[in-house]
């Protein structure tokens, strides 16, 4: 369902959704602290007024988006965070990407090391967008995959905690960070994304899934077909964060007419779908190739060996 307020800009619209949406996961850790979705409802609300003056005026935001030299879309997500610090009258950016080397190689970076003015506390925050797709019994974490088959839900999860999480508990990020006069009081983990379930198939969330995450389907070449009655519009992977919106029906096709499309250019990944509806989006989906699912079975080793 379409919950984004009445926005025009697709990048105002975007950086709306980046605030706004709930998390993926609900944990309690003792050194990470994974905000509910309370908090980013609250921080997206206060946001409204300056998001409806974006929206008659999107140029700055644009001006943000175009300085990003990484066009991968988890830049991009942090992008949009990093522009909500730099006009935000709580949260304050100290740095963004920040490296830690030694001489002969990079151990990680920080992501956003943010001043909370209100408590005096100096901030850690990971910033992640992610897009899985479950198969099997999708209870498991490790049964979670992204639509290329590079990465798993259970991995993500493990670096965040054991690598990236711990960053500044490593000696050179100490000396670092006591360079530069900075005392992290607090690690955040931001995950947002969304989780896709087996079309027509009664699946259950990972364990630790936030009760609140976006979810989308996953389906076959032949069970898309079947949805024929129904308008789809082919999302590029700029596209997949914030809910379509004025969307002209001339932009979308009939899923055997998608399918027709695609079997002439050799469908060899998935496909991110929006199901359109007067124009807009309400329903997201992935339509898979052929041979995909088995494919992924057994590709990597559990989280704990990864690293």
């Amino acid at each position: 369902m379409n919950t984004t307020p009445a926005l025009h800009d697709p990048l105002v619209r975007d950086l709306y959704w980046a605030l706004s949406s709930p998390p993926l996961l609900k944990r309690t850790d003792a050194r990470i602290h994974w905000p509910e979705p309370d908090w980013f409802r609250d921080v997206s609300q206060a946001y409204q007024s300056q998001l409806a003056e974006l929206d008659a005026d999107p140029q700055p935001l644009r001006a943000a988006v175009q300085r990003q030299r990484d066009r991968r879309l988890g830049h991009y997500f942090e992008t949009l965070w990093r522009f909500w610090l730099e006009n935000n009258a709580r949260y304050g950016l100290l740095h963004a990407n920040l490296p830690v080397r030694t001489k002969d190689r990079t151990l990680g970076e920080f992501d956003l090391l943010v001043a909370d003015r209100e408590t005096g506390k100096t901030l850690h925050w990971e910033l992640a967008v992610k897009f899985y797709l479950g198969v099997g019994d999708t209870a498991r974490p490790e049964n979670w995959w992204g639509p290329a088959q590079h990465e798993r839900l259970d991995i993500k999860t493990h670096r965040l905690l054991n690598h990236q999480g711990k960053l500044a508990q490593h000696p050179q990020a100490s000396a670092l960070l006591h360079n530069l006069g900075i005392r992290i009081d607090e690690t955040w983990v931001i995950l947002k994304g969304r989780l896709f379930y087996p079309l027509h198939t009664p699946s259950i969330p990972p364990s630790d899934a936030q009760p609140s995450h976006l979810h989308g389907f996953w389906a076959s070449s032949a069970d898309f077909r079947n949805l024929h009655e129904t308008l789809w519009l082919p999302l590029d992977r700029h596209q997949w964060l914030a809910p379509q919106s004025n969307i002209d029906d001339s932009a979308c096709l009939r899923p055997p007419d998608l399918l027709r499309q695609w079997q002439a250019q050799s469908l060899r990944v998935p496909v991110c779908v929006a199901r359109i509806v007067n124009g807009v989006e309400i329903q997201r989906g992935f339509v898979v190739p052929d041979g995909w699912e088995p494919a992924i079975t057994g590709k990597f080793g559990p989280a704990t060996l990864s690293f």
